[in-house]
């Protein structure tokens, strides 16, 4: 008898971990839609307590393309505390390059790098002219980097370039593809990202002034809650003659500066789940990278309050980002 409910007990506890399994995985027929961002439902974990207690993750049936890979916060990586808080529901960080700690604490949670090269390369605000000594900075940069090259998964060479940079629209194309050029030599799996201001793409001749060599793109337009259709969409027609990807940057801040216009908690919301939305129905944008993640407290009565202070929106994100890390 008690051999008998030895068994049983093993059984149900066999039946118990199978069906746990079959809920973790996608259970959905093959070639079922996209699940929109306003119904996606956030990852879930069920603990079996016993002897030793365990948990397991059951998926919650959200469906992600295939293309769409990535996602990660701007400035989710600039402190080493930050790492923890978003390895769960993120599949990136941003950093820059001489932040090596960070990098190790971002591998121990595996996630990836995006990494800013900006001081390697420019002088920096307010003039962002090209450094003389920017080859000697590189190769001591790129030596840094190496053990790390498993793991980036982008360079950016300047946020906003064509904005900030007192360099010639020429001068500055050429100098950003010189860097692309450096950039895939020794690291030739990672993206090469331009992140591009709303009134460049905006210019007659921005074809012109697109650097070659560079595969992953994106525009930031901050004002207004529908942003792709007025702006991504015209960077990526204006850009259909490259081999790139593109990746989003839904605004994810309330601020008080002014020139960002007042937006509600809702509003953000509502950007959340349509770059989500736009992003499964565009086979080219690989990544979701929100602004931002830490808040920011400049002088006087300025700030930029981010999702660290923003529950709700938080909470938004931690969906999304989770449905795409959980897929990946």
């Amino acid at each position: 008898m008690f051999s008998t409910m030895k068994h049983l007990a093993f059984g149900v506890l066999i039946f118990t971990f199978v069906v746990l399994y079959a809920l973790s995985k996608n259970t959905h027929a093959e070639g079922s839609p996209p699940t929109l961002g306003a119904n996606l439902k956030q990852t879930e974990r069920i603990f079996l307590h016993g002897n030793i207690v365990s948990s397991t993750a059951i998926n919650p049936g959200n469906i992600v393309p295939e293309h769409l890979t990535d996602f990660g916060f701007f400035h989710s990586g600039w402190t080493i505390d930050e790492i923890a808080q978003v390895a769960s529901f993120t599949t990136f960080v941003d950093v820059y390059y001489y932040d090596i700690d960070i990098m190790k604490e971002a591998r121990s949670h595996g996630l990836k790098l995006w990494i800013q090269l900006a001081p390697i390369f420019f002088d920096g605000y307010p003039t962002y002219r090209k450094r003389e000594d920017y080859l000697e900075r590189w190769e001591r940069a790129k030596r840094q980097l190496e053990p790390f090259s498993d793991i980036i998964m982008a360079f950016d060479p300047l946020d906003e370039p064509f904005y900030r940079s007192k360099l010639s629209n020429i001068t500055l194309k050429l100098y950003l593809e010189e860097i692309a050029q450096l950039v895939k030599d020794s690291f030739p799996k990672a993206k090469r990202a331009i992140t591009f201001m709303n009134e460049t793409v905006r210019r007659s001749r921005f074809e012109e002034m697109v650097p070659k060599k560079y595969n992953l793109f994106a525009v930031n337009y901050y004002v207004g809650v529908s942003f792709q259709n007025k702006i991504v969409e015209k960077l990526m027609t204006r850009t259909s003659h490259l081999d790139a990807n593109y990746y989003l940057i839904p605004r994810a801040f309330k601020t008080s500066n002014r020139a960002f216009g007042s937006i509600t908690e809702p509003q953000l919301i509502s950007q959340a789940r349509q770059a989500y939305d736009f992003a499964i129905g565009n086979p080219k944008v690989i990544a979701i990278y929100p602004f931002v993640w830490e808040s920011m407290f400049g002088d006087g009565e300025e700030y930029y309050l981010g999702v660290d202070n923003l529950n709700r929106i938080q909470e938004e994100y931690r969906k999304i980002g989770n449905a795409i890390s959980s897929s990946r």
